[in-house]
């Protein structure tokens, strides 16, 4: 069974790699149709170019996702013992 925050960080999960996959096949798309077009390229050449530039992006995300992760955990343990009703 999961505990609240589990499920709330999966569902958070989830939506980020939904943006990244949706993001990516748009992407991945218009580079197909480009080498489709104006090149005379292997199908499978295409493919792996493709495979490729995929991985190397969800690497990427991965890394930037990890570091907003992060800097979101540090702001809530700088703020933990803040009060928010008192103005400074």
């Amino acid at each position: 069974m999961l505990l609240p925050d589990q499920r709330r960080d999966l569902r958070k999960s989830y939506k980020r790699i939904l943006w990244f996959i949706l993001g990516v096949f748009l992407f991945d798309a218009f580079i197909c149709y480009l080498f489709f077009r104006y090149t005379n390229m292997h199908p499978v050449l295409n493919g792996f170019i493709i495979i490729c530039i995929t991985a190397v992006l969800y690497l990427l995300f991965l890394v930037i996702c990890a570091k907003i992760d992060k800097k979101k955990k540090e702001k809530l343990e700088a703020n933990r013992n803040k009060d928010p009703f008192t103005k400074k």
